[in-house]
């Protein structure tokens, strides 16, 4: 069911906005007339710098204003009308800004094996995003979406005809009549959570690789004091805010060892753990073996003692 922040005027016309957004670039999609972006080439490996990453791929359309996006191996500015898809696991950084007669204001996509997420996205201060409006949904074509999505970000390794931006167009065309459908599902319910909630989930997951990530901080984001948040968080929920990202980083964790061969200290930082072994000890607590040993069982190889 598609969850909407709530049901006031102006939620109901950023509701508008943001679903006349994704009509009109589906238009544009269906017509061929999309400019679709990638980022420049990037190396094999991880690399370390400043922003965040995402274990899915995300869709960025520009509404308005610009977004410069700063990647490990090279930038990209987007403009009014253009799209970008961002790969899995993909650092990258974002700047943004508009003018009196234009804000800015995009619209940011991404799905995974259960969830799409669709929000509206403000500057919040000069040159920094946040979302204005957002809508989740829980379905299974959700993992759908996240296929589509996942392969407009991954060019063939090989185009010499020349059908990849034919094919990158058709793939995000898949995503969006995808995404519209669900935002359309006649079943809706109005979430009682606090807009403020919402804004935090999506804080920590686009900081979670960040090893300065503390409640402090989240709470700074969120314009509130640290303790009135973790009580706010543990009140509507019944956890503690800080342990819910520490057991977020480590299921991060746990995924990226099982997709991939990255160093142990590379995992550890792309979850946000400011040393290996502190990360070694938090994941053997929680998963009862270390990443190492973690990482050969979930290829199906004996772990030597």
């Amino acid at each position: 069911m598609a969850a909407i922040a709530c049901d006031h005027p102006e939620a109901l016309a950023y509701a508008r906005q943001l679903r006349d957004a994704v009509a009109r670039f589906i238009r544009e999609a269906a017509q061929g007339a999309l400019p679709l972006l990638s980022p420049p080439p990037q190396p094999a490996g991880t690399a370390r710098g400043a922003g965040h990453m995402h274990l899915h791929a995300e869709v960025f359309l520009q509404m308005a204003g610009q977004t410069r996006f700063t990647f490990p191996h090279g930038q990209l500015t987007l403009t009014p009308g253009q799209v970008l898809v961002v790969p899995p696991k993909l650092l990258h950084d974002e700047w943004v800004s508009g003018h009196e007669a234009q804000a800015f204001c995009n619209l940011v996509i991404s799905a995974d094996s259960q969830r799409m997420s669709c929000h509206l996205a403000h500057e919040v201060r000069p040159g920094v995003p946040a979302s204005l409006y957002l809508e989740t949904c829980q379905h299974p074509d959700a993992m759908r979406i996240e296929g589509w999505l996942r392969d407009a970000a991954t060019p063939p390794p090989d185009d010499t005809a020349g059908l990849w931006p034919v094919q990158q167009r058709a793939l995000l065309l898949s995503a969006l009549t995808g995404v519209a459908r669900l935002l359309d599902t006649p079943q809706k319910t109005v979430s009682a959570e606090p807009p403020v909630l919402s804004k935090l989930r999506m804080l920590i997951q686009n900081r979670m690789g960040e090893t300065d990530l503390t409640v402090a901080a989240l709470a700074h984001d969120l314009g509130c004091t640290a303790d009135y948040l973790s009580h706010l968080y543990s009140s509507l929920t019944g956890e503690h805010l800080w342990q819910v990202i520490l057991q977020q980083r480590l299921a991060r964790a746990a995924r990226l060892l099982t997709e991939g061969d990255a160093a142990i200290k590379e995992v550890a930082w792309c979850s946000g753990f400011a040393s290996a072994s502190y990360f070694i000890r938090c994941f053997k607590q929680r998963f009862g073996v270390t990443p190492k040993a973690y990482r050969q069982q979930a290829a199906g190889r004996t772990v030597l003692p």
